[in-house]
């Protein structure tokens, strides 16, 4: 008999393909999925704060931090600001702020021993004024203020020393405690310290550029606010540049005050965006980014514009959260509330520029 074939022996030349191309296309897949997934899975991730874990701190000239909350930060700018509007020494506001924390956490409290009350714990029954005076921040500094300016020699004695002048505490000695914190945070805030107020804060959730300018104009004697407003994406040359001065009449824009006009709202992506980006003009989806360029009084010295830039730059950054402040500029120094430091070298300028998203 002749040679017999096994038909099921001999395999066809398309099947020997496909099992070549099979396991090659899976290797490929697999590669290209490393190229695109393992930069991003090897990539640090950023970090986004959140309200819990947002601060701010005081960096006294020794570089030591002194931390608050943006709350407690808040009231010290206010005790601060009020002082320098008096015309008081530097040293008054380390002694109010001292007394604040000491007394309430430098938190305006609802409640406290007997009929104890607001930031500095005032006494209505004592003579302090009303329930409704006493829970005011700004009566209440007034008044700790008036009282202290009655302290004979309060500014050579010590803090703790002045305070309880003031105050008549059962507990005269703990004011100590905080004698370093106030008086770093009394230099930061009376611009006696350049750049040496910065808060940490979670993103914007919102802002409130018209409650600012009304405050800033109320709290920041002499300065001038001017706004504008641009399409993320567009020029400056197109945006709406009008603001208030503290008088509340309208000024224009200086030129060039709204120049960081940020990127575009959209972008092209390569595959599913796993690709790098580059940048498009997406006009579906621009929003507005205000700038707001607050200008110093005119005719300072050198010494005085820069205490007034960074009293004014430190009151801003302590009201950043509750006013959504994004980012500032100020003596070509930049802070921004993601990173929350100073960066930049000092370079002397008639005006500091706030940012919002």
């Amino acid at each position: 008999m002749g040679q017999q074939h096994n038909r099921y022996g001999a395999r066809r030349p398309g099947a020997i393909t496909a099992w070549i191309l099979v396991p090659v296309a899976v290797f490929l897949v697999i590669v290209l999925l490393g190229v695109i997934l393992l930069p991003r899975l090897l990539a640090p991730k950023e970090y986004v704060r959140s309200a819990s874990d947002a601060y701010c701190a005081a960096v006294s000239s020794d570089g030591t931090r002194h931390t608050l909350s943006p709350e407690q930060a808040g009231n010290a700018a206010l005790i601060a600001n009020i002082a320098v509007n008096r015309g008081l020494p530097d040293h008054a506001v380390t002694v109010a702020i001292a007394t604040a924390m000491q007394e309430s956490r430098l938190t305006n409290l609802d409640h406290g021993d007997r009929d104890s009350l607001g930031l500095f714990q005032q006494r209505p029954s004592q003579g302090w004024g009303t329930a409704e005076q006493v829970s005011d921040p700004t009566y209440a500094t007034n008044i700790f203020y008036d009282h202290l300016m009655q302290v004979p020699d309060w500014q050579t004695i010590p803090v703790e020393d002045a305070a309880q002048e003031v105050q008549r505490s059962g507990y005269p000695d703990l004011y100590a405690n905080w004698d370093a914190m106030a008086r770093a945070w009394a230099s930061a805030l009376t611009g006696e310290l350049s750049a040496g107020v910065t808060c940490a804060l979670e993103p914007a959730s919102g802002s409130d550029t018209d409650g600012l300018i009304a405050e800033a104009s109320s709290a920041l004697p002499n300065i001038t606010i001017a706004k504008s407003e641009t399409k993320n994406g567009d020029s400056a040359g197109g945006s709406t540049a009008n603001g208030t001065g503290n008088d509340g009449s309208v000024k224009d824009s200086p030129d060039g005050a709204a120049n960081d006009s940020g990127n575009s709202g959209g972008s092209n992506h390569g595959l599913f965006g796993l690709f790098g980006s580059h940048s498009s003009t997406n006009k579906g989806t621009a929003t507005n980014r205000t700038t707001l360029t607050v200008t110093l009084p005119s005719g300072l010295s050198d010494t005085d514009q820069q205490r007034v830039c960074w009293q004014t730059a430190g009151w801003l950054v302590a009201h950043a959260r509750e006013y959504g402040i994004d980012a500032m500029t100020a003596n070509g120094m930049s802070w921004n509330r993601t990173d929350g430091t100073w960066t930049g070298d000092e370079k002397a300028s008639d005006s500091l520029v706030v940012s919002f998203g």
